[in-house]
């Protein structure tokens, strides 16, 4: 069975050497001076991360659906037929006769 996973999951992997993968360390880790973040490392001596290491924060519009099947069958919002399949249209749901294409 396959878990589920965030996308988020996947960001940055393949900045991971083989090793870190692993749960090794790389070589830069080792030769590393004490009391200094290992090379590579985000967050600079002040512990702010530097611009651009992350992510953009800019919000995403939510898709927005265009297309709706009811196997049971639903009513057009224009005619009122009841049909399975119906799009948007102006902001509510019509069967295929009433959509403007």
């Amino acid at each position: 069975m396959v878990e589920d996973a965030s996308l988020d999951d996947f960001l940055d992997a393949g900045d991971e050497s083989e090793d870190e993968r692993d749960g090794g360390s790389s070589a830069e880790d080792e030769t590393a001076e004490p009391g200094r973040e290992p090379a590579g490392s985000e967050a600079s001596a002040d512990g702010v991360k530097p611009a651009g290491s992350e992510a953009s924060t800019e919000t995403v519009e939510p898709a927005v659906t265009t297309y709706a099947w009811s196997p049971e069958g639903a009513a057009c919002a224009e005619c009122g037929e009841v049909v399975e399949r119906r799009w948007t249209q102006d902001g509510i749901l019509v069967c295929g006769a009433c959509k403007r294409w």
